[in-house]
């Protein structure tokens, strides 16, 4: 790091048990980095291409799009870092970006979870809970990105005053703490769901695996930040481009590889769904006169 910026000894001495996600970047950082940023860039047409094509667009897209934008900006940041000097102001931007970026897909999630109530239940049979529980974990998730982005403000002045590194690392604590309840939240709820309304088996599949990469992620961020042991295993390298970079990357394809509006329709897509069944030959009401049979 630059003189003017952090120095080895205030690093050693005050932002080392701070337990940054990925720690600060080394050389080592540099080839996966590049790996990683190459695989985002080339992903970034694809999810262009749900946006801007009617059939896929959505707005959930919106928060996919913010983790991409997050994430091609980190691994920028983080390959600079991992070749040159930095300051302070580079580092909270490396750790702004690494914080926040897959709290975004857990955002998605949720409302993936929403839509597929939406589309799969009349309107009188959906469960109420179910609205209040999606926007518990908008909020949740919403609060999880303040606190990330608190703890990484405040590091410059606890550069200048150590006292102020515990505000650091509780505001860190409290946005991993956060991210893991919403993600899990989600995952059960999912099931729950799905046993008990029997719904579509192919959401319900989407949905599972998206959350339980994002499950990985947000345990893999809580046991690093609470790990006190500086050869701990969640604390090296390999588990942070494993763990977290790959297991986000994962988490993310889903959103790209299918069209949202079509698995997801939500009320919407149901009830242009239930016209069309209506208008159809031989159809009487929402079913046709073979399927009461």
């Amino acid at each position: 790091m630059s003189s003017s910026g952090l120095t080895a000894e205030s690093v050693n001495a005050d932002l080392g048990s701070i337990n940054f996600t990925g720690g600060f970047p080394t050389s080592k950082d540099l080839a996966p980095s590049i790996i990683f940023l190459v695989i985002y860039v080339l992903l970034a047409p694809v999810l262009i291409f749900r946006l801007v094509r009617k059939a896929d667009r959505s707005l959930v897209l919106v928060r996919p799009a913010i983790f991409v934008a997050a994430r091609i900006g980190m691994l920028v940041v983080r390959a600079i870092m991992a070749k040159n000097s930095y300051g302070e102001g580079l580092l909270i931007a490396e750790l702004v970006l690494v914080s926040v970026g897959f709290l975004f897909l857990i955002n998605a999630a949720a409302s993936c979870f929403k839509l597929q109530i939406d589309s799969d239940l009349p309107k009188d049979e959906r469960p109420r809970w179910v609205r209040r529980l999606t926007t518990l974990l908008h909020i949740v998730v919403i609060a999880a990105i303040g606190t990330a982005v608190a703890g990484a403000a405040s590091i410059n002045g606890a550069v200048n005053d150590p006292s102020k590194l515990g505000t650091v690392k509780d505001l860190r604590k409290a946005s991993m703490i956060l991210s893991v309840v919403a993600v899990i939240i989600i995952f059960l709820a999912t099931i729950h769901t799905h046993l008990k309304f029997h719904l579509d088996t192919r959401g319900t599949t989407w949905i599972l695996t998206t959350t339980a990469c994002l499950i990985v992620v947000a345990v893999y961020r809580l046991v690093q930040t609470y790990s006190t042991d500086p050869h701990a295993a969640s604390r090296s390298l390999t588990a942070f481009w494993v763990l977290n970079m790959t297991f986000e990357l994962l988490a993310f394809v889903p959103f790209i590889a299918v069209s949202i509006p079509t698995w997801f329709p939500g009320e919407k897509g149901r009830s242009t769904r239930s016209d069309s069944e209506m208008a159809s030959p031989g159809s009487s009401g929402p079913y046709g006169m073979n399927e009461r049979k």
